[in-house]
């Protein structure tokens, strides 16, 4: 043997595939944990896509909130819901509204037509809605309407430039609401010029006569009742 050259020999020669071995075990724990990381990632995205949105109700009279969720995205409003629902918003806008012109008040406020008469058959498009009131509702409503609110809107009408406006209706179901009819809750928001923000608290029972109330799909007031809440 030759020294030193027989004797210059690695006392591990299998050290240097052990430390590639090492490195490739590290790298492909690295690329793993990554990859795990990029699927989380992937699927967060996905679950927010999805997310089920809920609304928060309150209402402007201190009552309690209401929240609305949405769970199954399949959640449909029938036709009937909403036909009530938007009879009821105008019906309250011609109810709580003075305009600053007499003449429309006296076409909306009158009761000079019949429910068969073609102011109670056609919708109002850009025109007066003569006999609102009385078109939409029953006989004994428009009576109420006549005989107790109608004196009061006619002694506020003598001061100068008075003017009622709705701003806001909130309608609601009290109970389950039908293709017949149903009872509604609303609160409504009235800005006068004369005696500041109104706020009105009201009751209206829908009914649905076909034949008699054709001008809205049938539907009607057949019993309203209001409170002034300040």
């Amino acid at each position: 043997m030759k020294y030193p050259d027989d004797f210059n020999t690695p006392a591990f020669p299998a050290g240097k595939f052990i430390a590639v071995s090492r490195f490739m075990a590290t790298a492909v724990m690295l690329l793993f944990f990554a990859i795990v990381c990029l699927c989380g990632v992937i699927l967060w995205v996905k679950s927010t896509q999805s997310t089920s949105p809920f609304l928060v109700s309150i209402r402007p009279n201190g009552e309690r909130w209401a929240m609305v969720e949405h769970t199954n995205h399949k959640t449909e409003i029938p036709a009937y819901y909403v036909m009530q629902e938007a009879l009821l918003n105008k019906f309250a806008k011609d109810w709580f509204t003075i305009n600053i012109d007499p003449v429309i008040n006296q076409a909306v406020w009158s009761g000079n037509c019949k429910h068969n008469s073609v102011e109670c058959l056609n919708s109002h498009i850009d025109q007066v809605d003569t006999c609102a009131l009385y078109c939409a509702s029953s006989n004994n409503v428009f009576e109420s309407f006549k005989n107790v609110v109608l004196p009061v809107y006619s002694q506020i009408t003598t001061q100068p430039n008075t003017q009622w406006i709705v701003r806001e209706v909130f309608a609601a179901p009290v109970d389950t609401v039908y293709e017949d009819g149903g009872l509604w809750h609303l609160n409504i928001i009235v800005k006068t010029t004369n005696m500041g923000t109104l706020r009105f608290s009201a009751y209206a029972l829908i009914e649905k006569d076909a034949d008699t109330y054709k001008q809205n799909m049938g539907y009607y007031i057949a019993n309203f009742n209001s409170y002034r809440m300040n």
